[in-house]
């Protein structure tokens, strides 16, 4: 315990409620029963708890977890630990952790196999429950020094730590002529760990309505794109998934950072990349292609504000004081499509979640997004996104669960 007036505290408790039966003690007796309190102030103090349980297994390890770790409290489940406390201390929820603890004192504790020990077993492109918490900081950002990172060796490798981040969203087709999906998200990560086996590592975190694949390129490439190897397997990813399963799927895919507390901004950018029109494949969406023109960057954001209206080149163009023809050739340059194309793509994204989750005709969702008419809008949706308006209504979205 790092904390001393918890630990008088619970030595006060304790005295109280059972006189005389319990000793504090340095070192583990040989022969006698001991339970181990110990303060989860870092992630890394998990594996600690761990190995004491590796090494004692026909003890107790009572965890007492500080209030910012509270979303690692799973890890206790996993461990099989037979309780837990939450700071900050309160005497009566101790003393009931005491009482169902004295309880089983004197029951010999069947050992069991440790998420560590399984860890060592469970190659590194798979997930433990240690791997996934600490993943889960390093996307967000949370992991605030490189000692963080050497202590998470014991259970995922530095040739394991992502350099790049994926964001996947996709559906599936119901049609009799392709064997039914039972797990769309393990076939798509089975698929995945095939084609990539022995040529980068990965990992997948789940988040209900998009899968992130972290990956770890060769760190000779500074961009997922440049990475001819990377980006054959991930086409063929793509048409394996859509040809063998009916499984589309769509993705952002941030730039790479070799530093490994940088690679939650891959994981921002992974995100602002997927909301965005691909250039030359509608499946990839990189982060890298996006505009960094900050004249263009206002342009776009006056599209998608007024993506439901009539929007001419020439009113755009004015809106930023670009001379009409000037601004097509930066905008072609910049985004990789000309003015039409890309706000019709807008257009067709902004009209997705209608489709999909409203009960609107087709004829009213096409008016309402500034299409013309409801065919053109039909022949544009077919054009960029490979089916119909009318059978994309009919898929089911997948979910990561």
């Amino acid at each position: 315990m790092e904390n001393s007036v918890d630990k008088q505290c619970m030595t006060a408790w304790l005295e109280e409620f059972l006189p005389n039966t319990f000793v504090e003690c340095e070192n583990t007796p040989i022969n006698e029963t001991t339970i181990f309190v110990y303060e989860i102030n870092h992630l890394f103090d998990w594996v600690k708890v761990n190995r004491l349980r590796k090494n004692y297994p026909n003890n107790i390890i009572v965890p007492i977890v500080a209030e910012h770790l509270t979303y690692s409290t799973s890890i206790a489940i996993e461990l099989n630990l037979q309780a837990l406390l939450i700071k900050p201390l309160h005497k009566s929820k101790f003393l009931r952790i005491v009482k169902k603890l004295y309880s089983s004192l004197t029951e010999k504790q069947a050992h069991k196999l440790t998420m560590l020990e399984l860890s060592q077993q469970i190659p590194q492109d798979h997930t433990s429950p240690f791997r996934e918490a600490f993943l889960r900081r390093l996307i967000r950002g949370e992991i605030e020094n490189e000692q963080e990172i050497i202590q998470a060796a014991s259970f995922l490798s530095v040739d394991h730590i992502p350099n790049i981040v994926f964001l996947i969203q996709g559906y599936m087709i119901i049609d009799e002529n392709h064997p039914k999906v039972i797990d769309a998200n393990r076939t798509i990560t089975s698929i995945f760990r095939k084609h990539f086996t022995n040529k980068a590592s990965i990992s997948f975190l789940n988040f209900e309505r998009y899968l992130l694949l972290l990956m770890r390129i060769p760190s000779n490439y500074t961009s997922f794109k440049h990475w001819s190897e990377g980006v054959a397997c991930l086409l063929e990813v793509i048409a394996v998934l859509k040809r063998d399963y009916n499984i589309h799927l769509f993705m952002g895919i941030g730039d790479v950072y070799q530093q490994p507390m940088q690679v939650y901004h891959s994981y921002s950018q992974a995100r602002k990349a997927r909301k965005k029109p691909s250039v030359d494949n509608l499946h990839v969406r990189y982060y890298a292609d996006l505009t960094k023109n900050e004249h263009l960057q206002k342009a776009l954001a006056y599209i998608e504000e007024h993506y439901d209206e009539q929007l001419v080149l020439c009113d755009v163009a004015n809106y930023i004081n670009f001379s009409p023809a000037h601004f097509s050739r930066l905008f072609k340059k910049e985004t990789g499509r000309n003015f039409v194309d890309y706000v019709a793509f807008t257009r067709i994204l902004k009209t997705l979640p209608f489709l999909r989750k409203y009960d609107y005709t087709i004829d009213k969702i096409s008016t309402s997004s500034g299409f013309n008419t409801s065919n053109y809008y039909s022949l544009t949706f077919k054009k960029h996104v490979g089916i119909s308006p009318s059978e994309y209504r009919n898929t089911k979205e997948i979910l990561f669960k």
